[in-house]
């Protein structure tokens, strides 16, 4: 809370605002006296209703006082359910306030008594919480404006002039910023994009590079065994026509050396004569 005026912060911190006089004081005190009584009451039924658990811890005395008001708020209950003694009514509402009183008196006379209950009784929150709570902020309220000084006042109003101004400039400058920071997102997006469609169009590229060349080492392939398989067959066929000439080349041979036999017998049978 550095920088805040000291006027402003008594204004801002209840724990700040101290009475500074005997007629605030009093009027403080009849405020927290009425908000413990308010308490009071709240727990008054609860407790009531399970007087029999908390008769150890309340004591004779109260606890008789609790069963006095309970039987005067049957009896009250009672007749306004059939209206007619109106005398008796009036009386009976008369003492069931009294007996309030005296319970609040007693209650009030052993403030330890009623701390405690608060922890020991559990009451679901109803219209008179509602009530308690704001009976306390206008405790608060009225606690500030008996304490705050008409220059302590304009200091307030001032100070919150100048809170107003500075939360409307950071509005503006998260306004700037968030805006910044959007289209800095959505240029790191695009970019982003970008890179995703140049990746995946090189991905394309490749597979289809693959694809391609996948297809020509097939192609390759196919020649080269088509091209193997005709020289096989032009060398088989070589290969047979070179047998057949060898073989006839043979026959030649063996004709040729059939001759020669026959014209050595001619020669020797010709020499012989």
């Amino acid at each position: 809370k550095a920088g805040i005026p000291l006027g402003v912060m008594k204004v801002l911190d209840p724990r700040q605002l101290k009475p500074d006089n005997i007629e605030t004081e009093r009027i403080l005190t009849v405020f927290d006296e009425t908000i413990v009584k308010l308490e009071i009451t709240r727990l008054i039924l609860r407790i009531i209703g399970s007087l029999e658990r908390f008769a150890r811890m309340l004591g004779p005395e109260i606890t008789s006082s609790l069963l006095e008001h309970q039987k005067l708020s049957m009896e009250i209950q009672e007749l306004l359910a059939s209206p007619g003694d109106e005398e008796r009514r009036r009386a009976v509402e008369q003492r069931l306030k009294c007996s309030l009183r005296n319970t609040l008196r007693l209650f009030l006379a052993n403030p330890l008594l009623y701390h405690g209950l608060k922890y020991e009784v559990w009451v679901r929150e109803t219209p008179a919480d509602v009530f308690i709570k704001a009976f306390k902020e206008f405790r608060d309220f009225t606690l500030e404006r008996l304490l705050t000084s008409p220059d302590e006042e304009k200091e307030k109003i001032q100070f919150m002039k100048d809170i107003s101004l500075q939360v409307e400039k950071n509005t503006e400058t998260i306004s700037a910023l968030q805006a910044e920071l959007e289209a800095a997102i959505q240029t790191r997006d695009e970019e982003v994009n970008s890179k995703d469609k140049k990746i995946e169009h090189l991905k394309t590229s490749m597979e289809k590079l693959a694809k391609d060349c996948k297809a020509d080492i097939q192609q390759i392939i196919k020649e080269g065994e088509k091209q193997q398989k005709e020289d096989e067959e032009a060398s088989q066929d070589r290969c047979a026509r070179l047998e057949q000439d060898v073989l006839h080349l043979i026959a030649q041979f063996k004709a040729l050396v059939l001759e020669h036999r026959v014209l050595e017998l001619v020669l020797r049978k010709v020499k012989g004569r």
